[in-house]
């Protein structure tokens, strides 16, 4: 939201103008839907307009400007946009965090899985905190590095689908 708005919580927000990034997206849609789902809301009647800004820096732009009263985003792409862009994030807040999620992962089709040239790029990537020029494109993308996940590290995101689901 912006940087000098008085608000505590997601009910403050009733009434907004709300940017989300992506119909698909978990941070940018599926949390706050899925959230305000669970406290009793109806998110179509919650928000005055809602629209898509199919980008989370997009949100951050939209609410920063002014477009929207309130957005929601990924906090990687937040925190990221206040190191590489710090004027623009300075110019809103965060007032709500949800629970951690899996990190979207590098995704293959299960036939290929077994592919050298997969199990290559795998290594590439599993490695890149272990070379200089990986350490770089590492720093570029703000991250320490790359991990197979845990098995469950995506449930979180399966339990607020579910929360929508069992709504439609």
């Amino acid at each position: 939201m912006p940087e000098n708005r008085r608000a505590d919580g997601l009910a403050d927000l009733r009434g907004d103008i709300h940017a989300y990034s992506d119909p698909d997206s978990n941070s940018g849609y599926l949390v706050t839907v899925s959230e305000l789902i669970r406290t009793g809301e109806r998110p179509e009647a919650f928000f005055d307009r809602s629209f898509f800004t199919f980008g989370h820096r997009n949100v951050v732009r939209a609410v920063a400007r002014r477009l929207a009263q309130s957005g929601s985003v990924d906090g990687y792409v937040w925190e990221a946009l206040a190191a590489i862009e710090p004027d623009l994030a300075a110019r809103t807040r965060v007032l709500w965090r949800s629970e951690w999620f899996g990190f979207p992962p590098v995704a293959t089709q299960a036939a290929t899985v077994d592919e050298p040239r997969i199990a290559d790029f795998a290594a590439a990537l599993f490695g890149m905190a272990g070379t200089g020029p990986g350490r770089e494109a590492l720093a570029l993308l703000q991250l320490d590095g790359f991990a197979p996940p845990e098995p469950d590290a995506f449930d979180s995101i399966a339990a607020r689908m579910a929360i929508l689901a069992e709504r439609e």
